[in-house]
């Protein structure tokens, strides 16, 4: 790698194997709130985000609840399950210790609520690598837009061109890397398209040990 003053980490599938907790998450919902779906109510939700899918849930259920409501009831499901199924990335808290003692300052963009990932970081004793944590859902905006990324950066005060983000999946790689950002590409077998994934970002690797900082 060049220089590196600041690395920002996406969380699911990058720092942890965790990818598989998100699988069918939209209707998993639904689970959680007591709503049984038609055939027709699942085709109307199929495709959406979840907060997308939230939204069309309080419309066409009525529901009480407020978005963020319903939004934190899934973030304590997704939490429950971390804490019992998920480990970190293979050889990620070996790299970590590297850029701490190199004074590299770190953060995570993610599109998980903090309060869902903050204690897996805490089982794992690797939340005080991270000065800065930011959500989509905290921003505003999806990945596809750079505004989670430019939180932390703001954050952690480095420069963009020495600071590095740390993505596994195609869409948000390009959002960071068509902003001004560095790119690591981590693999993760969630991301379908690995070929191009290669292609966007700057440097791609099976595993953190092949990180020569």
């Amino acid at each position: 790698m060049t220089e590196i003053t600041g690395a920002i980490f996406d969380f699911d599938g990058t720092l942890f194997d965790s990818m598989h907790v998100w699988k069918g998450i939209r209707y998993k919902f639904f689970d959680i709130i007591g709503l049984e779906l038609t055939d027709e109510d699942r085709e109307a939700f199929a495709g959406l985000y979840l907060s997308e899918c939230i939204h069309l849930a309080r419309e066409r259920f009525q529901l009480q609840e407020t978005h963020s409501e319903l939004l934190e009831r899934v973030f304590d499901y997704i939490r429950g399950r971390y804490l019992v199924e998920t480990e970190p990335k293979n050889d990620i808290i070996a790299f970590l210790e590297k850029l701490k003692a190199k004074g590299v300052k770190m953060g995570i963009a993610t599109a998980t609520g903090e309060s869902a990932l903050i204690p897996l970081l805490e089982k794992f004793g690797m939340r005080d690598y991270f000065t800065s944590i930011y959500s989509t859902y905290t921003v505003g905006a999806s990945k596809r837009e750079p505004r989670v990324y430019d939180a932390v950066l703001e954050e952690l005060g480095t420069a963009k061109e020495t600071t590095w983000v740390f993505e596994d999946a195609l869409y948000a790689a390009s959002t960071a890397k068509s902003n001004g950002y560095n790119v690591v590409g981590i693999y993760d077998k969630s991301e379908p398209d690995q070929e191009a994934l290669m292609k966007v970002v700057d440097i791609f690797i099976h595993n953190y040990s092949e990180l020569d900082i």
